[in-house]
């Protein structure tokens, strides 16, 4: 394939939460503190029990609240957040124009070759490219035509060492 997989959109406060979901997600459900987060919902709702068996209300207090808030108002918080930094970011609305070939990515005009993308991970939104220590997100919604999205899905399997597919 020596044809060039054109990719634009637009930089926004919406594209980023999703970016900023994605990646949140994809990597706690292949990180091990995920179980630090299981292990800590499960002390708190012991501790619910314990202080109604023990009639310790500030103890049921405080772990009402933290089940309360991370069940209900852990993503809102983030979302937040995330919103709050999009907003002094110097990237928000920009432009991203990509030309995707055999040689790699070109960015904006900077040239980002396959062999220096550690993983590439095809989610049902968007595609995430990890490379150094950050990543670039790729939101399906660029492609102009679903063609043009299956040809880059290959062109990643073919280019990237670790390429996988997330199915949700």
């Amino acid at each position: 394939m020596s044809k060039n997989i054109e990719i634009r959109y637009t930089w926004s406060e919406e594209l980023f939460l999703e970016a900023s979901q994605a990646t949140y997600e994809f990597e706690l459900k292949h990180s091990p503190r995920r179980f630090l987060g299981w292990f800590f919902i499960a002390m708190t709702q012991f501790g619910v029990v314990l202080a109604l068996k023990q009639q310790l209300y500030g103890l049921l207090l405080i772990s009402t609240l933290l089940v309360i808030y991370w069940y209900t108002f852990r993503w809102s918080l983030r979302k937040y957040m995330i919103a709050k930094s999009f907003a002094s970011s110097n990237t928000k609305e920009h432009i991203f124009t990509m030309r995707a070939n055999q040689k790699g990515i070109v960015v904006d005009g900077t040239l980002l070759v396959w062999s220096s993308i550690k993983e590439a991970v095809s989610l049902e939104k968007g595609f995430i490219l990890y490379y150094g220590e950050a990543f670039l997100y790729i939101p399906k919604s660029a492609f102009q035509t679903i063609d043009e999205k299956d040809s880059f899905s290959f062109l990643l399997k073919e280019s990237v060492e670790h390429y996988s597919r997330e199915l949700n």
